[in-house]
């Protein structure tokens, strides 16, 4: 990236153009418009952005794009722009001025380095779809490839979320080295005998220093994870300052959410992405709408797992619920019957595991950036 960021903006709605320049200006970069994807090259930009009149002409153009609607746009429009990303995926929506503040974090933590790290959350939108071990495998798959990562299990249900996955009596954790898999702790717990988790935030009060956290959490298969009971007042008063800590020495934070509405909001500033697990059914589509519903201002992507009931395909899904795919995912059983993270870690590094979770990679825009190559 430049020293200087660079934003650009393809569009020819001068309300849009105007929008966006001022919010551009809240966070010191400057904002290129123009009317046409022509000679754009995307490794050139910080941030590239498209209005609904100018959409990109090419798939590789629209990965990574934030897809704008004006603040200005007629009443029926916002639903427009869910329609139009739901047909190029790739694209991640942001109605404006719903989402002027996400906009503006997001702006200001890709061009100024306030966060270098990503923030992804996962939901479910009915129990025991899948939510956490995607979660898990979006980290473990980056710790593969090289990138630093830390899962945040802020599930506040008894015995789901990463804590389910694990297991009660299983409290160590491990190490990828490529060949095998070694049980070890992060320094400050090993020093201590325990694990450090929620129950040991619930005694803190305040920001959290990053290299002090680094430390403390425990490794599994190359992934920092904060895990345990997370309690309401405990996740109330930390999730966030936990967030911004790990923004500072991770490459990559993803957060399970379960299906709580509450956990996102309590990071919202800081999201860069926010995935909702869901089957292709009616069922799954009339809860992804409701839990979208209740997450305004933070775009959403769908990740469909199972095979299409009564003809239902990831397709049709996101047409129904006007929100785009994470990916034309095929069938994907196996995210829901594994309820074991050992199970889930064999299936990461099978075939089609490896192939689902880079197809997510590739559309969250994950693969770029990393800061331990």
């Amino acid at each position: 990236m430049d020293a200087e960021p660079r934003l650009l903006l393809i569009t020819e709605d001068r309300v849009l153009r105007d929008d966006v320049a001022l919010i551009a200006a809240t966070v010191g970069a400057a904002l290129e418009s123009r009317s046409s994807w022509e000679a754009v090259v995307p490794q050139e930009w910080a941030v590239l952005m498209c209005g609904t009149d100018r959409l990109p002409s090419l798939p590789q153009l629209a990965r990574g794009a934030l897809l704008l609607s004006s603040s200005g746009a007629r009443q029926g429009q916002d639903q427009q722009l869910w329609r139009i990303a739901a047909e190029h995926p790739g694209l991640q929506p942001v109605p404006l001025p719903a989402a002027q503040a996400w906009l503006a974090g997001h702006l200001g933590e890709r061009v100024l380095d306030r966060g270098p790290g990503r923030v992804v959350a996962v939901a479910g939108v009915l129990g025991g779809v899948g939510a956490s071990t995607v979660a898990y495998l979006l980290a473990a798959e980056q710790a593969v490839r090289g990138a630093s990562a830390l899962l945040v299990d802020a599930d506040p249900a008894p015995g789901s979320g990463i804590a389910g996955l694990m297991g009660v009596a299983e409290v160590s954790c491990g190490a990828l080295n490529g060949r095998g898999r070694e049980d070890r702790r992060g320094p400050a717990a090993a020093e201590r005998g325990e694990e450090f988790g929620w129950e040991e935030l619930a005694g803190l009060q305040g920001e959290i220093a990053s290299p002090q956290l680094a430390a403390a959490l425990p490794l599994r298969d190359g992934v920092h994870m904060l895990s345990g009971a997370p309690g309401f007042d405990a996740r109330r008063r930390m999730l966030g300052p936990v967030v911004r800590s790990a923004l500072r020495v991770f490459d990559t934070v993803v957060i399970d959410v379960g299906r709580d509405a509450d956990a996102v909001a309590l990071v919202r500033e800081h999201l860069h992405q926010l995935l909702l697990v869901t089957p292709c059914s009616a069922r799954g589509a009339a809860a992804a709408r409701q839990l979208a519903r209740a997450l305004t201002g933070v775009p959403p992507m769908l990740v469909a797992n199972g095979a299409g009931h009564l003809g239902w395909s990831p397709q049709e899904l996101a047409a129904a619920t006007e929100i785009p795919l994470a990916g034309d995912l095929p069938e994907q059983r196996w995210l829901r019957r594994e309820d074991e993270l050992g199970a889930a870690y064999e299936l990461l590094r099978s075939r089609r595991g490896a192939a689902y979770i880079g197809t997510l990679l590739e559309v969250l825009d994950l693969e770029r950036g990393l800061r331990h190559e």
